[in-house]
C-alpha cells in the first residue's frame, strides 16, 4: 500500500484523532485501487448502485471522476432510487392495486407513474451527462416509458452508440411492476441513429414495448454483427429478420405483426422462440399462423401459437422443441411435424385442457430421449373430472428410445368419486429409466399410471410421485395441495401394498 506524505502538524494531529487516521488510510487504499486498469475499475463499479457510485467521488481527487468510467450501465427502479421494495412503497413510487377476476381477487404491485417516472428519467439523464466513459459495453433501462420520453431516450441511445455499445436492452414495460390498462403510444426505436460507421459493435438487442418501424431502403449494415434479438410486446415488421445474417438467437413474444402468416428464413439462426404473436383487427387480436420455418442451423425451438396442417419445417439440426398445444387438431399437426425431424431428442409439450385418453399417434418419435408433458388447466375446469393419464402411455410407446419422462399437472384437485384402477393394453418399453409425475394429490389415475408403467417399462429404475407443481406462465414458485399430505400419499401406499406387483419398490413418494 502506498504511503501518504503528511506535514509534521498533521502527524501530531493524528495522534489525538484516530478517526482522521482511519479516513486517510481509506483514501490511501482507494488511491491504490485507482491505479488499476480502467477495465477492472469499471467492473468493480458495476457492483455499485448509482447512489454509491456518486459517493466515491468524495474519497479523493483521483476518485472524483473515476466513477464516470463505468462501462456497464443498468438502470431500474432499485439502483436508480436506492430503496428497497418496502421503502419504494412508503415513498409512493410503488402502489398495491386490487385486481378482480372471475374467480378471485388479487393484489398486484405496480409503478405509480405520477410520482416515479419524472424523477427516474431525470436521474438517468443526469448520470449519462456526467459520464466520461469512452466505451460502453452494456446499456439496460427497465422502467415503464413510452413516446412521451422519445427525445430524451433518443439522446441516451445516441450517447451509447457513440461509445461502441455491444449490448442494449430497453425494457419499457417496467416488469415486474407494469401498470395496467394505460393508454399509450410506444417508444419508436430510432433506426436513424445507427450510422453505418460505428454501430456494427451491437451484438445483443432486447426491446420491450417499442415500435419497430423499418425505414425505406434500410440496409441493416449497422446491425451486421447482431447475434441476439429479443422483441416482447413490440409492433414489428417481421421481414427484416431475413436481413440479419449473423443472428443466432431470436425471440418474438406477444408481438403485433403485419400478417396472419409467419415465415422465418435464416441461414444463421440456432435458437428461436415465438410466443403468442398476433395481428390486430380493430380492437381484436387474431393469432398468427406459423407456416414455414426454413433454418438449416436451428437447434432449439420454443413455440406457443397456431400450427396448421400445412406448416413446413426445414430444420434438419433441430433437437430440442417446446410446443404449446391448445386443441386436438393442433396436437395432431404437432405430432406430424415432430415425426419429420431426424434429430429430435428433447421435447416439452404444454397441453391446455386436454383429456389425454384421446391421444392418437400414428408417427413414431424415433430419436426422442427426453419428454416433458405439462397439463395446464384453468381454475375450476369441469373437464378435470374426465381426466386420466393412460393416453401418455401412447406417447411412451411411440418413443422407443425415450429414457426420461416427466409429467406435471397444474392446479390439481382431488376427485371424490374415485374410479376403479384398471389395466391398459399390454405393451413393452425397453429404454425408459426415470419417470416423474408432479402435481399429485392421490387420484385414481395417478395410481393407475404408476402401476402400468411399472408393469410394462422393463428397464425402469424409479417412478417418482410428487405433489409439487408450478404455473409456468405466471410463477416460478412451486405449489402443492394439502390433500396429498392429508391422505393422498397414504391412499397410494395402501393400494400398492394390496397389489402383488413386481417392481413396486421402484415407486418413490415425495
Amino acid at each position: 500500500m502506498s504511503g501518504t506524505t503528511l506535514t509534521p502538524n498533521v502527524d501530531e494531529g493524528l495522534k489525538s484523532n484516530p478517526t482522521v487516521h482511519i479516513k486517510l488510510k481509506k483514501v490511501e487504499m482507494f488511491d491504490d485501487i485507482s491505479e488499476l486498469p480502467d477495465c477492472i475499475i469499471s467492473y468493480i463499479f458495476t457492483k455499485l448502485t448509482i447512489k454509491d457510485l456518486l459517493k466515491t467521488s468524495i474519497l479523493s481527487k483521483k476518485w472524483c471522476k473515476l466513477w464516470t468510467l463505468r462501462r456497464e450501465l443498468y438502470f431500474d427502479i432499485f439502483n436508480v432510487f436506492e430503496y428497497t421494495e418496502q421503502q419504494l412503497l412508503q415513498k409512493g413510487y410503488l402502489i398495491d392495486v386490487t385486481v378482480h377476476s372471475t374467480y378471485s381477487s388479487t393484489v398486484e404491485r405496480m409503478l405509480n407513474l405520477d410520482i416515479s417516472r419524472d424523477p427516474f428519467v431525470k436521474r438517468v439523464d443526469q448520470f449519462l451527462k456526467h459520464s466520461h466513459a469512452t466505451i460502453i459495453d452494456s446499456f439496460l433501462v427497465n422502467f415503464y416509458l413510452d413516446s412521451q420520453q422519445q427525445s430524451i431516450i433518443d439522446e441516451w441511445i445516441r450517447f451509447v452508440i457513440a461509445r461502441g455499445i455491444g449490448r442494449m436492452e430497453l425494457l419499457f414495460c417496467g416488469s415486474p411492476y407494469t401498470p395496467r390498462n394505460l393508454p399509450r403510444k410506444p417508444y419508436k426505436f430510432p433506426f436513424h441513429l445507427f450510422p453505418e460507421t460505428n454501430a456494427s459493435t451491437l451484438k445483443h438487442l432486447r426491446l420491450e414495448y417499442c415500435l419497430v418501424s423499418i425505414p425505406p431502403n434500410c440496409n441493416f449494415i449497422p446491425f451486421k454483427n447482431l447475434s441476439f434479438l429479443s422483441l416482447k410486446r413490440v409492433k414489428v415488421d417481421g421481414v427484416f429478420i431475413h436481413s440479419l445474417t449473423q443472428l443466432e438467437e431470436l425471440h418474438l413474444i406477444q408481438c403485433e405483426l403485419k400478417s396472419l402468416t409467419l415465415k422465418i428464413v435464416s441461414s444463421s439462426l440456432r435458437h428461436l422462440k415465438v410466443s403468442l404473436c398476433y395481428l390486430l383487427y380493430g380492437n381484436f387480436q387474431k393469432d398468427v399462423n406459423l407456416i414455414s420455418l426454413d433454418c438449416l442451423k436451428l437447434i432449439s425451438f420454443d413455440y406457443d401459437g397456431h400450427c396448421s396442417a400445412n406448416t413446413n419445417f426445414n430444420t434438419p439440426m433441430l433437437n430440442n422443441i417446446q410446443l404449446s398445444v391448445m386443441c386436438s387438431e393442433q396436437r395432431l399437426n404437432a405430432f406430424r411435424l415432430l415425426a419429420t425431424l431426424p434429430k429430435l431428442e428433447i421435447l416439452q409439450l404444454d397441453l391446455y385442457s386436454m383429456v389425454p385418453t384421446s391421444l392418437k399417434i400414428t408417427h413414431l418419435l424415433e430419436h426422442l430421449k427426453e419428454l416433458n408433458l405439462i397439463f395446464i388447466w384453468p381454475l375450476r375446469n369441469p373437464r378435470k373430472l374426465e381426466f386420466d393419464l393412460s393416453g401418455i402411455l401412447t406417447i411412451l410407446q411411440a418413443s422407443p428410445l425415450l429414457q426420461k419422462l416427466s409429467v406435471m399437472l397444474t392446479y390439481p384437485e382431488i376427485i371424490e368419486d374415485q374410479k376403479v384402477v384398471r389395466d391398459v393394453d399390454a405393451f413393452s418399453h425397453e429404454e425408459v429409466k426415470v419417470i416423474e409425475l408432479r402435481g399429485c394429490v392421490g387420484n385414481w389415475y395417478e395410481i393407475e399410471f404408476a402401476m402400468n408403467v411399472i408393469k410394462y417399462a422393463n428397464k425402469l429404475e424409479r417412478i417418482v410421485l410428487s405433489p409439487y407443481w408450478r404455473d409456468i406462465v405466471e410463477s416460478l414458485d412451486w405449489s402443492s395441495d394439502l390433500a396429498w399430505f392429508q391422505n393422498g400419499r397414504q391412499r397410494i401406499t395402501e393400494k400398492f401394498q394390496t397389489e402383488e406387483l413386481v417392481g413396486r419398490e421402484k415407486l418413490v413418494l415425495i
